[in-house]
């Protein structure tokens, strides 16, 4: 039997199904919006290996800009994803470290991130080949 936090794709699906998640109204549109984009992954993935400070995290994630990093961090505070430790000394210091909840995302994020790393030749590939098709431009967004 699979663990609490385990999670398999056909029960998942089904959970799915029974919503309707293409509604923006959807509670569970409106939470992967909250946390389905690169940046938020990657903040995750940082904040898996410990407490980290603002200065540690911007150089870890790299390419992220400090007003991107300022806005993830918020938002996953404000969806009880991330806790944020301000400690009362000159100059300030400040913590960000994952919640319970925020550890409770860590395993399928880690899910998905192994199977980018493992496909990644693939999409690769599939893009560049999609790329050397002479109507692949068509689909472009105008």
């Amino acid at each position: 039997m699979a663990s609490e936090n385990s999670y398999k794709a056909e029960d998942a699906l089904e959970r799915i199904a029974k919503i309707d998640i293409f509604d923006a109204s959807c509670e569970g549109h409106q939470a992967l919006e909250k946390i389905a984009n690169k940046w938020t992954i990657l903040i995750i993935y940082a904040l898996t290996q410990g407490t980290k400070r603002y200065g540690e995290l911007k150089q870890q994630i790299q390419g992220i800009s400090p007003k991107m990093l300022v806005q993830n961090l918020r938002n996953l505070e404000r969806c009880g994803l991330v806790e944020r430790q301000v400690y009362p000394v000159v100059p300030p210091k400040v913590d960000y470290s994952l919640t319970a909840l925020g550890e409770s995302l860590v395993e399928p994020l880690a899910i998905f991130g192994d199977w980018a790393y493992k496909h990644i030749y693939e999409v690769k590939a599939a893009c560049s080949s999609y790329d050397s098709k002479p109507d692949s431009k068509e689909y472009e967004l105008k």
